[in-house]
């Protein structure tokens, strides 16, 4: 086996970083997993599979939404709380009766050590 081979992981779809304000996504929500450095969403659109990074304001409003129905997510930009700390801002609409009957579980996705909920550094993912 050479160690020149160049591997990628198959099936895990484009990779989304949330940069812009008004940047949105539709399609069906695939639900949270564990990233290397947090939770990760996956969401199936026209173009194919999308992973994005789950800030905290968007990890909570997706654990409403049931695994399997339409989403949008529009990032709305930074804002800034009423604590004074700058966070990722997101609207999440659901197409019919997408929303769960109860929340996920919180532990479904662990959140990274660094991550606002351990006070670790603001959400700058």
């Amino acid at each position: 086996m050479s160690s020149l081979k160049r591997w990628r992981r198959v099936g895990q779809g484009q990779f989304h970083k949330w940069e812009q304000a008004g940047e949105e996504f539709e399609g069906t929500w695939r639900g949270p997993h564990d990233g290397r450095f947090g939770p990760l969403g996956t969401l199936e659109t026209s173009e194919g599979l999308m992973t994005f990074p789950l800030p905290t304001a968007l990890f909570e409003r997706l654990r409403l939404v049931r695994e399997g129905a339409e989403v949008l997510i529009r990032y709305t930009g930074m804002q800034t709380s009423k604590a004074g700390r700058p966070f990722k801002g997101f609207e999440v609409y659901v197409a019919g009766d997408g929303m769960a009957e109860a929340p996920a579980e919180p532990r479904q996705v662990t959140a990274h050590a660094d991550s606002p909920r351990f006070g670790g550094p603001s959400e700058g993912a």
